[in-house]
């Protein structure tokens, strides 16, 4: 196999890249409390949180944890990427490897 061939290989891993401050820090410590077995990495730009199958982002959660109102779409400003399949509610932003 040389360099131009690429191998597509199957995951049940689903994730997000968030920009680093203050929300990313809100997020990264509730998912920490909620989804313990989530792979949370800092970078100095951005704030990796990966896990198998299922990544539920609560908006609640997440506002109680900045003092603060907090909504999906300001969630969306700070998400630079993600792998998996999005749902994005009002109150909850959902990232699966299921079908939605």
């Amino acid at each position: 196999m040389n360099s131009a061939q690429a191998i597509l290989q199957e995951s049940n891993r689903v994730g997000v890249k968030l920009m680093a401050g203050e929300e990313a820090e809100a997020v990264a410590a509730v998912i920490a409390r909620t989804d313990p077995d989530a792979e949370i990495t800092r970078y100095p730009s951005y704030i990796s949180i990966e896990r198998p199958h299922r990544l539920e982002f609560s908006m609640p959660l997440i506002a109680e944890e900045l003092g603060r109102s907090y909504d999906a779409p300001t969630f969306l400003v700070i998400l630079s990427s993600y792998n998996g399949r999005i749902s994005v509610e009002d109150e909850r932003i959902t990232i699966t490897t299921e079908l939605v």
